[in-house]
């Protein structure tokens, strides 16, 4: 069981710190819109091997043959063409259990403009429960990757063979019924699986997932690299209208003394409770 005073780390920018003390809100970007793209392949590509192996191995899924095959062949059709849709989405905001931790540093904030923001992780679960959201640790063991993966082709068979059966009647309505509530199963659990090598980061992820057509108000856009990327607000803990946070670290710097002092001057400013303001013991030098 997870400690509640776990402290969970948010790495941002100038910019994300400002726009943080501002709204007392964090973001969450949608999945199919994050930095790293590999990310969501990841998890693609353990689904697709699962899938092979199931089909290899369970006559009724016979590859090529069956109606069970065409079945997943049309769900992982749907997944690998996964666009932005008008009806479902999911959004991400990423924590990390280091605070200080220079890969972090290098990912998320350039050349001595970055901090880390430290929240129990009990503050963090109200709010987010209190929303309708998930907080939970990424998976990087590879075996817990695939059971994970496995079970999910477990459940799509199974209803499979339940609702269609081996005489393929009503195939085509009856697999795109199944295969849109596996999509949402598929899409609830891939943000948390991430590649072994970076396991170093210990990441914890706030997971929303959003009916879009039923909560379009909520989604906010920003300018990306070369799109436009949508966005939601995730309420951050608060008490009598001032933003709390537990830590702040602020990244290595050259001005280390004057970056933490601007830092204590915002979160008066801003009425922020914050217990301690911290600086990075990662020497600095161009990140």
């Amino acid at each position: 069981m997870d400690n509640p005073k776990k402290i969970l780390f948010h790495y941002t920018s100038h910019e994300g710190l400002l726009g943080i003390t501002e709204s007392a809100s964090i973001w969450g970007t949608n999945v199919l819109y994050l930095n790293d793209a590999s990310e969501f392949n990841y998890a693609k590509n353990l689904l697709s091997n699962e899938i092979k192996g199931f089909c290899e191995t369970n006559p009724d899924f016979k590859t090529g043959t069956s109606w069970g095959y065409f079945f997943f062949e049309y769900l992982e059709n749907n997944i690998n063409k996964l666009l932005p849709s008008g009806n479902y989405s999911c959004y991400v905001c990423s924590f990390s259990e280091e605070s200080d931790l220079l890969s972090q540093w290098r990912g998320y904030c350039n050349d001595g403009s970055g901090y880390s923001l430290g929240f129990t992780l009990s503050s963090m679960q109200s709010c987010v429960s209190r929303a309708g959201f998930v907080i939970k640790p990424c998976i990087y063991d590879e075996k817990e990757q695939i059971n994970a993966i496995g079970e999910l082709v477990r459940k799509a068979s199974d209803r499979f063979v339940l609702e269609v059966g081996k005489t393929g009647e009503n195939w085509d309505a009856k697999s795109k019924y199944i295969a849109a509530d596996i999509l949402i199963d598929f899409i609830q659990l891939a943000p948390f699986l991430k590649h072994p090598k970076f396991e170093e980061e210990r990441e914890w992820r706030i997971v929303a997932n959003l009916q879009t057509n039923k909560v379009t108000s909520l989604i906010k856009f920003r300018p990306g690299g070369n799109m436009i990327v949508p966005y939601i607000e995730i309420q951050l803990p608060i008490t009598e209208e001032s933003l709390i946070i537990h830590e702040i670290y602020v990244g290595p710097s050259p001005d280390r003394e004057i970056s933490m002092a601007s830092v204590e001057l915002l979160l008066k400013t801003k009425n922020v409770i914050c217990s301690k303001v911290n600086c990075s013991t990662i020497p600095y030098r161009q990140l």
